[in-house]
């Protein structure tokens, strides 16, 4: 741990305010060695990411910003890929992962033991926050899913949606990796910007959740710590309450 050095008495040149940069310098060298890796949610693109990760950068941190084919893909080949660029990963920092909505069932996967793949050795994983994340997928599928006509509509957000109905096959095997996790998730059920908070509001739903994912879906068992934050699903990555609870988070292990 590095401490600060007194500088009663400093003046220019002396050794007291050489200290001081000299402590500035390795406290950067110090956090430099930790690098953060994010990951948007479904038929979104990294820049859903942008303020989170400008704002993670500004606090230090190497910032890896994945994009990945949210879309195109089911949740197994997205898994497999983003276990493949982790092991591509330097050892040389330790990592920590910031999920948003799918993203962050992407990264419970990748670094479990999921799919007949396991964590890559070299990584030395930091902590992890999930935001927005439907660890027990969300009802608005499941109520689309029961109605004939209607059923092929998640699928218009992409593949994955298909696998996302709430407590579907699959989700409870995604694991859960030894770390502290922790869980940000939002509360105001409806934005007009939101398709499935449309879909909720038409079946009247009164179940607490961000107009997408329910409040006890993106509850984890196991986790470190939650928080609830009154904003709506698509908007929880760039709200300054959320980054601040990351930021937080990343560097207390607690909200």
């Amino acid at each position: 741990m590095l401490h600060l050095p007194s500088l009663q008495g400093g003046e220019p040149g002396s050794s007291r305010v050489s200290a001081l940069g000299e402590y500035c310098y390795f406290a950067r060298m110090e956090l430099e060695r930790e690098r953060v890796v994010l990951l948007h949610g479904l038929s979104r693109t990294r820049w859903s990411m942008a303020r989170l990760a400008a704002a993670l950068r500004e606090a230090g941190y190497m910032v890896e910003n994945w994009g990945y084919p949210s879309r195109s893909r089911g949740i197994a080949d997205l898994v497999r890929q983003c276990r493949a660029r982790c092991a591509a990963l330097p050892g040389d920092a330790r990592t920590h992962f910031v999920g948003h909505s799918l993203g962050g069932l992407i990264v419970r996967a990748a670094l479990s033991n999921s799919f007949g793949g396991e964590p890559p050795a070299s990584l030395r994983l930091g902590r992890i926050v999930l935001i927005g994340t439907p660890n027990r997928g969300a009802l608005a599928v499941s109520r689309l899913q029961r109605k004939p006509l209607l059923r092929w509509l998640p699928g218009l957000l992409g593949r994955p949606a298909h696998e996302l109905a709430r407590d579907a096959v699959g989700l409870a095997d995604l694991g859960c990796p030894a770390t502290e996790i922790g869980i940000v998730f939002g509360t105001r059920r409806f934005h007009p910007l939101n398709p499935s908070a449309w879909i909720n509001w038409l079946h009247h739903a009164q179940e607490p959740s961000d107009g997408t994912v329910e409040c006890d879906s993106a509850a984890l068992a196991g986790a470190s710590d939650s928080v609830a934050v009154d904003a709506g699903h698509s908007f929880l990555p760039g709200d300054p309450r959320v980054i601040a609870a990351v930021l937080r988070f990343l560097k207390e292990g607690r909200f």
